[in-house]
């Protein structure tokens, strides 16, 4: 399998306006992560208000996801997205900097249904979500197991040092894997390195 989740490839769908309006409201999705994993402080946080500002701070678009924190981790994202969907399965998580701001893009299925959902990873808003029928039936992935992605971007930089600029767990051909992109320390560019979840091995992709 290909990844079918790319920025630019989103997919509108008739209810997309309508899950916006109520996931996206500040009542929304941030209460919803709240109600899930403690999410309310930090996605809260990251509204007009600001109630805890240090975890509401947006990241700076040149910060090293390998030493820096999220307001929005990615546990808290697939709360987020696991309460405006309803529940379903998690096949794919992304994270990257989409020249506005950090955003977490995910995917689950539910009921045949494929839900991709774009996730302010500063405020926790939802601010895109769109469905498609599920004809991939990709397999169910988990940032905690059998490798945490902190793991798995330690196996990265490893291989190749440099700043964590965005990873992606989903799977390849049935084979989960993660893909942390690295930014060269010594100035050569950019670099994505693949960690298979399963076996720890590493493929490194110029």
């Amino acid at each position: 399998m290909q990844r079918h989740r790319r920025r630019g490839r989103r997919r509108p769908s008739e209810e997309s306006g309508a899950t916006q309006e109520e996931d996206g409201a500040d009542d929304g999705a941030t209460d919803d992560g709240g109600a899930a994993s403690d999410d309310g402080g930090a996605s809260d946080g990251g509204g007009d208000t600001g109630q805890d500002g240090a975890a509401s701070e947006a990241l700076p678009e040149d910060a090293d996801l390998a030493t820096e924190e999220l307001p929005i981790s990615a546990e808290q994202a697939i709360d987020i997205a696991t309460e405006t969907v309803g529940g379903g399965d998690l096949v794919q998580i992304e994270i990257d900097h989409d020249d506005r701001t950090w955003e977490w893009e995910l995917e689950l299925v539910a009921d045949g249904t494929q839900h991709e959902l774009d996730i302010d990873a500063t405020t926790g808003e939802v601010t895109e979500h769109d469905t498609d029928d599920d004809d991939d039936q990709d397999p169910v992935v988990d940032v905690t197991s059998p490798m945490a992605y902190a793991d798995a971007i330690e196996i990265a930089l490893g291989e190749q040092p440099g700043r964590v600029s965005g990873w992606e767990l989903d799977s390849d051909d049935g084979r989960i894997r993660y893909q942390v992109d690295i930014e060269r320390s010594e100035g050569g560019g950019d670099v994505d390195v693949e960690v298979d979840v399963e076996t720890g091995e590493v493929r490194i992709d110029d």
